[in-house]
């Protein structure tokens, strides 16, 4: 299947954030983080607004079925003070001190590990429950591709679920290691997709 591709629009937070929350409502790690979904769309939407659409790109299917989150290289992955104020109450609202506890340790060893090399980073790709296996994740993954290859730049991503690693396989990530970022969390695995020269 052949699946149009348009660019995300810089006002489209709450598409996006609606998008991620629906097509990661049964990954491991997401939950764990946020115990629970309810507040997996909030935060998402947050994030979207004030850290991926101004800072990076992203794109969609014209129907809202499927979409992506990128940041491009030498962006800054720390969200301005008043939106991370946002952020913390609604995972008190909707997941506990123990979402907020979560969230906390798991971005901290993300970033930690974050690779030296400049790189285009896929923050996430996904497509809703009912929509997925049509083709759409790939049309995604290769339409944000283009702008890594582009600049002659690498890929990379941290995969929440072990079923999602063949997929960016399939577009060239290879796994740079498995990792458990906190005690009690699922793994995840750090890939990398080598520059086009």
């Amino acid at each position: 299947m052949s699946a149009a591709i348009v660019e995300l629009g810089r006002h489209e937070h709450d598409l996006i954030g609606d998008i991620i929350a629906d097509g990661f409502a049964d990954d491991p790690v997401n939950l764990w983080a946020y115990q629970g979904t309810s507040g997996m769309r909030p935060v998402f939407t947050l994030l979207a607004r004030h850290l991926y659409l101004p800072r990076g790109y992203g794109h969609k299917t014209p129907d809202g079925s499927a979409g992506a989150l990128w940041l491009p290289p030498d962006s800054s992955f720390d969200l301005p003070l008043w939106p991370s104020v946002q952020v913390a109450g609604n995972l008190l609202k909707h997941g506990g001190m123990k979402s907020v506890g979560n969230i906390l340790k798991l971005d901290a060893f993300m970033k930690s590990r974050k690779p030296k090399a400049r790189y285009h980073y896929l923050f996430a790709i996904s497509v809703r429950a009912d929509r997925q296996g049509q083709g759409l994740g790939g049309a995604l993954m290769r339409e944000g591709l283009k702008r890594a290859d582009a600049d002659r730049l690498p890929a990379y991503l941290e995969s929440s679920k072990a079923s999602n690693v063949p997929f960016y396989r399939a577009h060239g990530f290879e796994v740079i290691d498995e990792v458990v970022p906190a005690k009690g969390c699922p793994p995840m695995w750090r890939m990398w997709r080598d520059a086009r020269l």
